[in-house]
């Protein structure tokens, strides 16, 4: 099955607690999760701190796996990037996307998949679009995915930061170049194979 954007439509779904955006041109927007059983919205203190170790996303393109809520990839077009493609396989939650996206007036700016991450990765592993920033926060309650497939994706400075579960990283996340932990999640930051040096420097430390 060929991968392709989806245009969504229709009624509003409902939702429970709000979350907002946290800085940039959308701060203090709100941005309702889903009342969809296995959602897990990135925390706002894990969405801070992931922008804080990035620094500015001025300008980037950005690939956000596992959109969910989409929090993550607004949070990012709010801080500056130029546009975000958000790959999620529930239709509801993209539907809730879109319409966000078209409430703020910044439809432009994201591209939305209805596809499984590792599926979406084996259909465009030919596509030359790169990243400067891909972004993933699989489920927690099954095997870690191996999302290390989509390093290749990267410009060559760019970052992959993947939150994984504290308890129970995969092996692999050794390869990382910085890991920082805080409380049952975890962010593991990748740079691209393409790098001639690392701008990171190899850490693991706890956040209170």
């Amino acid at each position: 099955m060929k991968t392709a954007a989806v245009r969504l439509g229709g009624s509003s779904p409902s939702f429970s607690a709000k979350m907002r955006i946290i800085t940039g041109d959308l701060r203090g927007r709100a941005l309702p999760p889903l009342k969809e059983k296995g959602v897990r919205p990135t925390s706002s203190k894990t969405r801070e701190a992931l922008f804080n170790i990035l620094g500015s996303v001025d300008g980037f393109n950005v690939l956000d796996l596992y959109s969910g809520t989409g929090s993550i990839g607004f949070e990012a077009i709010s801080r500056g990037a130029s546009q975000v493609a958000m790959v999620e396989i529930s239709s509801k939650l993209l539907q809730a996307i879109k319409e966000t996206a078209e409430k703020w007036k910044i439809s432009e700016k994201v591209v939305c998949f209805r596809n499984d991450v590792l599926r979406f990765a084996a259909q465009t592993m030919q596509s030359p679009e790169r990243y400067d920033l891909i972004f993933a926060d699989p489920p927690f309650g099954k095997e870690y995915p191996d999302l290390r497939i989509f390093l290749p994706r990267l410009n060559e400075s760019g970052f992959a930061v993947f939150e994984m579960p504290s308890r129970n990283m995969p092996k692999w996340a050794d390869e990382a170049v910085k890991v920082r932990n805080y409380g049952e999640s975890s962010l593991a930051v990748f740079q691209s194979s393409l790098c001639s040096h690392i701008s990171i420097s190899r850490s693991v430390s706890n956040v209170q």
